[in-house]
């Protein structure tokens, strides 16, 4: 997320990083047994026996959780082109999730949370955390329904366009509440699945130099509704098609002129070729229209989608896509087109150590004043397992904005941590 000079920098990072994923010998990892390259398993979601935490048998219900701390760097916290600064970091984070162990039916609840405090900047900290519960009762093997509300405490963060734009300079807290329940079955061929969900948002103000910044006059409900429907010609490959409503009204009078109706329709498939490429993909149209007149109606083609290769049983490349429309917590702004790209590569160099690099990138598009800004990032990471309990997680991470509009700054920003996490 910074200036266009260093994209060559950027490519030489995913080129250090995929060389070294790829490179090792196939023997070096673990020989996998047939159970583990089933189609869909990837390098991140196979078993293993040797390392897989445990967790924790109550009755029919299993207990699973980790804490995970450590420390990190941040070259750049404020994220600007001028003047950076830079600060080191303590991180911690951790999750607990009760679920059922049932042959039929599901409940289960966790809880989440991720802080993070600056050695010399305490106005930067931030700590996000939620709770939440689920349920599931199955009609029968085909039909499901399900039912879920998780509460959110969240920030948007220093270097996020919109915060930027709005000339706030530290994290933007915000508490959200949401509610969801679906629904899916199966006949024969033919498979629909409906979701509705609601959810409000519910920023925080925040103080900039003495000046109350009053971004809690955007805070906003939303109620999303969501049809999809799939026809399997063959078994692995699907036609699909989804039709997905929201409606998003803000809580203030001095924001109602924001209230708005989406529409997106999405035409695509599902397709296993071989057990070696597998992917999914829906192309449409999306279109959002507002309460006041004033406010330009916001369209463009929508499309989401995800293609994985293994090439072998040790390496896995995901190629993933998506354009949406998000809403802006800019005054002069309601929304924009959001259009994300990346591709990842992750690599099992032993049985109990994991590496993978990642690059994408990442262009909000404004509706009103032709706004813009394009950001990308590297990201390299390894995982070495210990044993069941402990493992240690090393990440490093370089944003960079490509360009931007207005008064806001391009600028580059490195991230480096080493964690230890404990689990169940």
């Amino acid at each position: 997320m910074g200036k266009t000079v260093t994209g060559g920098f950027a490519l030489v990072l995913l080129a250090g990083g995929l060389s070294v994923a790829t490179a090792q010998p196939q023997g070096r990892g673990q020989r996998s047994t047939p159970q583990e390259v089933q189609r869909g398993i990837t390098v991140e979601t196979r078993p293993r026996p040797d390392y897989d935490p445990l967790g924790v048998r109550l009755g029919g219900f299993r207990l699973d959780g980790f804490v995970e701390a450590g420390m990190g760097y941040d070259s750049n916290i404020f994220a600007t082109k001028d003047n950076v600064k830079s600060d080191g970091y303590a991180q911690e984070s951790g999750t607990v999730q009760l679920s059922s162990d049932w042959t039929r039916h599901a409940v289960g609840a966790s809880a989440i949370i991720d802080s993070r405090q600056y050695l010399s900047r305490s106005d930067l900290n931030w700590t996000d955390w939620s709770v939440g519960f689920f349920g599931r009762y199955d009609i029968d093997p085909r039909s499901n329904v399900d039912f879920r509300y998780r509460h959110y405490k969240e920030h948007l963060d220093v270097y996020n366009f919109d915060v930027q734009s709005a000339g706030i300079s530290k994290p933007v807290p915000f508490d959200s509440d949401e509610v969801q329940v679906s629904g899916s079955t199966r006949f024969n061929r033919l498979g629909l699945t409906a979701i509705g969900l609601y959810r409000t948002f519910r920023y925080e103000d925040t103080d900039i130099g003495g000046v109350r910044q009053l971004t809690s006059d955007r805070n906003f409900d939303t109620v999303i509704g969501n049809l999809g429907a799939s026809y399997a010609f063959t078994p692995g490959r699907y036609v699909t098609a989804t039709v997905r409503l929201q409606d998003i009204a803000y809580e203030k009078s001095i924001s109602r002129g924001r209230d708005s109706f989406t529409w997106v329709a999405l035409l695509g498939f599902e397709y296993d070729f071989d057990g070696v490429w597998a992917g999914r993909i829906g192309v449409g149209y999306q279109q959002r229209q507002y309460n006041s007149p004033l406010i330009k109606t916001l369209e463009a083609p929508a499309f989401e989608g995800r293609l994985s290769w293994s090439p072998t049983q040790l390496t896995t490349v995901t190629l993933a896509a998506v354009r949406t429309l998000e809403e802006s917590i800019r005054t002069d702004e309601t929304s924009y087109i959001r259009t994300s790209a990346g591709i990842r590569v992750d690599h099992e160099y032993l049985r109990n150590v994991l590496i993978g690099g990642e690059i994408r990138a990442d262009r909000r598009e404004y509706g009103s004043d032709d706004a813009s800004a394009t950001d990308g990032v590297v990201q390299l990471n390894s995982r070495w397992l210990l044993n069941r309990s402990l493992s240690l997680v090393g990440t490093y991470a370089y944003t960079t904005r490509l360009a931007a509009t207005g008064q806001v700054d391009t600028y580059d920003r490195h991230l480096v941590q080493l964690r230890l996490r404990v689990a169940l």
